[in-house]
């Protein structure tokens, strides 16, 4: 981060200590960005600019407003900083129940992931070889797939994180991400399969992978489903994949815990500390620390040191996911929660890395004594109803399972019911665990977010196929 935009920084938190008042954060971002969608071996489109600008919040009257400009013109900023706090006042006249935040140490400190082929050192013809390399290798394999779609893309932001408690972080962010799609049509029949990979580093991950396989795995996915039948509908011992155990850790019980939808009363979970809502054997995570995980940070977007959040332990709720106003409301520590898409975003709650915990079953023991269920991979989307505590999950692959083995691909295959129940009925979970890379939505907004866990085992599953 240049020494002027830090200078920028000091002098509008100088400008902000004049103003009257309670507490106002500051992130200033510098973002350079690439991504190019390649199919069937030419460019669908391609884009690459930066972006840079600031956003403030600012809390008088116990009430928030947030400002942000797209520009780092000193006196622009002045002027819109006085809008920020006009706009909070007199929202604060109004408000009757007053926002207060929960004391947290200030921090200065310096985050920076190591990066050797910096995404912004490489020219557009370079990364157009990456995706034309792959597109050759994944065109070849198979005259079934008929169309390829790739998906390259690649960021480095360095972002200023302050506040007027003294807090100053400096961050320098590289990431890169790669998709592969494909599509098989035989004798009328169509089947696709969809995966990412991202790494919260530079171009060398992109090198180290093996296009082969990466390309054979997801092309003979897309073929498999040429194979598949209708699914059958109704209740069945079901086996989630990690891809899908992920997604429903994520979705069905992460968003569950985040504390604004906790404190507005629109979780399933709220009131439930310390009760039981699943088996002994679930214990799920959201854990801002783990290893190189896509949607790990040292500090969340209000300076507060991120936690490895243990939501359910064996089966117990023991804990939400909290900003600092939340903190106060539930009566909880502030554990890292609050992340912003971008400086032109307020920070909210929001989810890091959420995983359930493997357990120690082998995938065939498992399936072993199932004599008529299904196993589920992967996610096409779906939908959530954290109130209500419902859920409902298209699945990107889906077999029978018959007498202990897996036999028939089946098409269009979802998975729904209630989130409690489900946790309940989880009755296995395998040593195998994997975590995958993806993009969280919420109130506007899109972070980066890692899902994962082990195979699930779930008795009385509802699925339901279409015909």
């Amino acid at each position: 981060m240049s020494s002027e935009l830090e200078s920028i920084v000091d002098k509008v938190l100088n400008y902000i200590s004049k103003k009257n008042v309670d507490y106002s954060d500051l992130r200033m971002e510098k973002t350079v960005y690439s991504s190019i969608i390649y199919t069937n071996g030419r460019i669908e489109r391609i884009q690459h600019g930066a972006t840079k600008g600031i956003g403030v919040r600012l809390l008088a009257n116990g009430a928030f407003s947030f400002v942000t400009i797209n520009q780092l013109d000193l006196n622009k900023i002045y002027n819109t900083i006085d809008d920020g706090v006009s706009a909070a006042k007199l929202l604060g006249e109004r408000r009757k129940e007053k926002i207060r935040l929960m004391d947290v140490k200030s921090v200065r400190d310096e985050v920076k992931y190591r990066v050797l082929d910096n995404p912004v050192n490489i020219d557009l013809n370079e990364k157009k070889k990456v995706v034309e390399k792959l597109y050759k290798i994944a065109s070849n394999i198979d005259k079934r797939i008929v169309n390829i779609t790739i998906f390259l893309m690649d960021s480095v932001r360095e972002k200023i994180l302050a506040n007027t408690d003294g807090t100053l972080i400096k961050f320098y962010i590289p990431r890169v991400r790669i998709g592969l799609n494909t599509v098989a049509m035989f004798k009328g029949k169509i089947g696709s399969y969809m995966r990412y990979e991202g790494f919260v580093s530079g171009y060398e991950s992109i090198y180290k992978m093996d296009f082969d396989e990466y390309s054979r795995k997801i092309v003979s996915k897309a073929l498999k489903m040429l194979e598949a039948e209708p699914a059958p509908s109704g209740r069945f011992t079901v086996i989630t994949d990690p891809d899908l155990t992920g997604v429903f850790s994520h979705e069905a019980v992460g968003h569950a815990c985040e504390g604004d939808l906790v404190v507005s009363g629109e979780s399933i979970l709220a009131g439930k500390l310390g009760k039981r809502v699943g088996s002994e054997l679930v214990n799920i995570y959201d854990d801002s620390t783990y290893p190189n995980g896509w949607g790990s940070l040292k500090y969340d977007d209000e300076g507060v040191l991120t936690q490895k959040r243990l939501l359910i332990e064996k089966g117990i709720l023991r804990k939400y996911i909290t900003n600092r106003e939340t903190a106060v409301k539930l009566d909880m520590e502030p554990n890292g929660g609050a992340r912003a898409q971008d400086y032109s975003h307020p920070p909210i709650v929001r989810m890091s890395n959420t995983y359930m915990a493997p357990g120690d079953w082998s995938f065939e023991e498992m399936i072993e004594d199932i004599k008529y269920g299904v196993y589920l991979l992967g996610s096409r989307g779906g939908q959530v109803d954290t109130a209500k505590g419902t859920f409902q999950f298209n699945a990107q692959e889906a077999f029978l399972i018959e007498n202990g083995e897996i036999t028939k691909p089946l098409l269009d295959v979802s998975l729904s019911g209630l989130t409690l129940e489900t946790l309940m009925n989880i009755d296995a979970l395998s040593k195998e665990f994997t975590l995958r890379t993806g993009t969280c939505g919420k109130g506007g907004q899109g972070v980066p977010a890692g899902t994962g866990g082990p195979h699930a085992r779930i008795r009385n599953a509802i699925v339901g196929g279409r015909r």
